[in-house]
């Protein structure tokens, strides 16, 4: 936990954990780069080279979700492929398929 604490409070018969976290300010560089304070960058486990998600919400607010996973990992559990179609296949399925719409 980053400077912060964690409370365990009973919802519908289960245990939830709620935390709360304290606030940071960072400044950014005139090159506009900003510096995780370490205990962040700790607490989520991020190393130089690390990839971070930059979203803005609806409150106009930044923030910043760690990118656990390069886009190749997502594919490596893919089950393999059964078969291959050839180009020929594909658009006989195509020509049915829009036949079938028409």
């Amino acid at each position: 936990m980053v400077g912060g604490t964690q409370d365990t409070a009973a919802v519908a018969g289960c245990d939830v954990l709620s935390y709360s976290v304290s606030m940071f300010t960072i400044t950014m560089s005139a090159k506009g780069q900003f510096v995780l304070p370490k205990a962040v960058r700790e607490h989520l486990k991020l190393l130089p080279g690390s990839k971070v998600d930059v979203t803005i919400d609806d409150k106009n607010r930044l923030v910043l979700t760690p990118a656990l996973h390069e886009p190749a990992d997502l594919f490596r559990s893919r089950p393999p492929k059964q078969r291959v179609v050839s180009l020929e296949e594909m658009d006989r399925a195509i020509a049915r398929a829009v036949r079938g719409r028409v």
